[in-house]
């Protein structure tokens, strides 16, 4: 069974993500500007058929964000109760199953955004190719 200090070692570690993901989003966004952008009307000009795999992506990227903040503050308040019990830091504990399933609804969420996108770009590409 975990330590208390093996959950404090996994908050560290959903925080640490949390932070990644959101420069990476911040770059994607700045990337997908400059990909994008219209010099002729000086507006966005992205094909009607890509506007739902980017929607979808942009979902899957904002659910991988809120799910390390959510776990993040799971395990936060899990480790600060045990804490604040006086229970050691090596003293092996036990968890409701009930605590990951956030965790683990936001995940299956992401993956099935990136799912559907991936289906959609593929679609896109096969017609573009002209092959349905």
């Amino acid at each position: 069974m975990p330590t208390l200090k093996e959950y404090r070692a996994d908050f560290y570690t959903f925080t640490g993500k949390a932070s990644d993901i959101s420069r990476q989003l911040a770059f994607a966004g700045i990337a997908l500007i400059w990909i994008f952008k219209s010099e002729q009307t000086g507006s966005f000009a992205v094909p009607r058929d890509l506007l739902w795999p980017g929607i979808l992506i942009i979902i899957a990227l904002a659910v991988d964000l809120l799910q390390y903040c959510i776990a993040a503050v799971i395990w936060y308040f899990f480790y600060r109760i045990k804490e604040n019990a006086y229970i050691g830091e090596e003293e092996e504990l036990s968890h409701s199953s009930w605590l990951e399933v956030p965790i683990i609804i936001l995940f299956w969420t992401k993956v099935g955004c990136v799912l559907v996108a991936y289906y959609f770009l593929f679609a896109y590409l096969l017609k573009a190719l002209k092959f349905t």
